[in-house]
């Protein structure tokens, strides 16, 4: 049976998925709380606040401006609520990356991803653990 709170971080995830699709950055960071930490392997270290995790969204879409999520599975227990998904678009800006940027190759990609994430009882993120297979994306890319 679910919990109250595990129906708030359910649906925490599928209206911010939904806001992702409609490429509204505010809308999707408007889940975050202020001081929110995203974890995620391609920097060093982790985006600290609302802010930062704004312009990660931003430049992503950049890149992506068709960028579609396709929500594969999602497990909520407490506050803690996890999530398989695909996200699929065509590299049409210049991709940011830990190495710099990667000019735009116009190809279409697809992206298996999980993320977990801590929810609070009013519904807003405060941590995200990000996981994605960035070698499988930079191969489609031709990188």
């Amino acid at each position: 049976m679910t919990t109250p709170r595990e129906t708030i971080s359910e649906e925490t995830i599928r209206k911010q998925l939904l806001a992702w699709n409609q490429h509204d950055i505010p809308a999707t960071a408007a889940f975050y709380t202020q001081d929110a930490v995203a974890y995620d392997p391609q920097y060093p270290q982790p985006l600290q606040g609302k802010e930062a995790i704004k312009e990660d969204a931003e430049t992503f879409v950049r890149a992506f401006p068709d960028i579609h999520m396709e929500l594969s599975s999602i497990v909520a227990k407490g506050d803690n609520v996890g999530f398989e998904a695909v996200a699929s678009g065509t590299h049409k800006g210049p991709l940011e990356g830990p190495t710099g940027s990667i000019p735009p190759t116009n190809k279409r990609v697809q992206m298996k991803f999980a993320i977990f994430c801590r929810v609070n009882e009013q519904g807003l993120i405060t941590e995200e653990r990000r996981y994605f297979d960035l070698a499988g994306m930079a191969a489609q890319l031709g990188i």
